[in-house]
This record gives structure tokens, sequence and C-alpha cells, in this order.
């Protein structure tokens, strides 16, 4: 679980509850179903319509990627088996990496490398990394799309069920009845509205970004590593380059 996504979630969420349990009132006049089938409802429909069912297919995926701890190597660390890998190879031949390349569990790492034991040029390998790079990023940007559209249709779909229910409330101002459901979707659907838009879907987008934000540098990183490393460059060269984008990240 990731602490601090869970704990952004958990509080704010909390305060909400807490808040209500000092009104007095309890949690019943919170919960109103029309205002649920409006706003939860309304912003299924509205994401299944924008969205490819392979992306929706995603969803889950996505959500546990945001809720729980992402293994991303440090750059330091990265860096530092780059650099490692680039001396074996200078020192013994391509070949004297390939069983530690093997047991590598980043993916991309591991593909990177994999190309060079069997090898790959670097004007190669290089087109093919960052081709690669390209579609995971397109493919991190559309469940980003997608939380943030959830949360910008939640929001919209609370300020329909707030003019349904004022329609509804002013159609029977002459029944006393009648107004107090009325003015209840009205209220509530803004609510339900604002709350799903910023304590799910905002947390959910932009704790998908950071982590995909901090992939893609590694992944850059790596692609770099790599292609100096089938171009042959000398080790000194490649640590200076390395390096210099841990000191951009840094700033």
């Amino acid at each position: 679980m990731d602490k601090s996504t869970a704990g952004g979630l958990g509080g704010g969420w909390g305060l909400v509850a807490l808040a209500i349990i000092l009104g007095g009132v309890g949690f019943g006049p919170y919960l109103d179903i029309p205002s649920v089938i409006i706003v939860i409802g309304g912003t299924i429909a509205v994401t299944a319509g924008q969205f490819e069912a392979s992306d929706l297919k995603r969803f889950t995926p996505a959500l546990k990627v945001a809720m729980n701890e992402v293994k991303i190597e440090p750059l330091p660390e990265l860096v530092e088996k780059i650099i490692f890998y680039a001396t074996e190879i200078k020192k013994h031949g391509v070949m004297q990496i390939e069983q530690k390349v093997m047991e590598e569990t980043n993916p991309f790492f591991k593909e990177a490398f994999q190309l060079l034991v069997d090898g790959t040029k670097a004007e190669v390998l290089t087109p093919l990394l960052e081709t690669k790079l390209e579609h995971m990023s397109k493919r991190h940007g559309r469940m980003i799309s997608m939380f943030g559209n959830i949360g910008g249709t939640a929001g919209a779909m609370g300020m329909i069920g707030t003019l349904v229910g004022l329609v509804a409330m002013l159609a029977n101002l002459s029944d006393p009845a009648a107004v107090g459901p009325a003015m209840a979707v009205a209220l509530l659907t803004t609510m339900y509205g604002a709350l799903i838009g910023t304590l799910f879907a905002g947390v959910v987008e932009s704790k998908l970004s950071q982590k995909h934000d901090k992939e893609a540098v590694a992944c850059e990183v790596i692609i770099l590593g790599s292609s100096m490393i089938a171009a042959e460059e000398s080790i000194g060269n490649i640590k200076m380059q390395l390096n210099s984008i841990l000191t951009d990240v840094e700033e």
C-alpha cells in the first residue's frame, strides 16, 4: 500500500465523516439514492462513452498502481548499475553480463541490455527503446486522462443533478412534502460530485502522473546508458552523461 495515497484518501474521507458526525444529524440525511444514480451512474456512463473498451479494462490495474507502492529503482542506484555493466563489458566482453541480465526484474532494463547481449548496434537500439518508451507513455497517459475525466465528469454530473433538483423543487412549491426530497437531490449531487472528483479521481490522477514521470526518467537513463555502451563510449563519458541527468532531476 502506498502510504501517502492511503493517508491522503483516508484523511480526506475521514475529515468529511467527522464533520458529518459533529453536525449532529448522522449519515442518514446525506444518503440519497437519486443523487447516487445521477452522479455515479452518470459518471460511469460518460466515461464508458469516452474511452475504448481496452482502456476501460485497465481501470482496476491503474487504480492498483496508484494505491500500491511501485518499485522503481532509485536513479543513483540505476546509474551505478549501468556503469557496472559498462565496465564488465569493457573488461570481459558483452557475454559476461548475459546471466546477470536474465536475472533483472525491471522489464525495460532487461530488454535494453538483452539487446546489447544480442549485439544490437546503437543506431538500431536507440530508436527501438525510444519507441517502447513512447508507447508506454501513451498507455499511461490514457489512464491518467481517464481519472482526470472522471473527476471533471463527476463534478459536471453533480451540477446537472443540482439543476434537476431545483427544477423539481420549483415545480412542487405548493407541496411542502415534495420540496425536501427535491432539495436533497439539488444539494447532495453537488456534494457527491465534489467528493468523487477531489477525494478519489483527483488523488488517483495525480499519483499516476507522478509515478509515470519517475518511471519515464528511469527509462530515459536506461536508453542513454545502453545506447552509449552499444556505441562503445568510454566509461568516463558514460558516467558524465548519466550523472548529468541526476543533476537535472535533483534540481
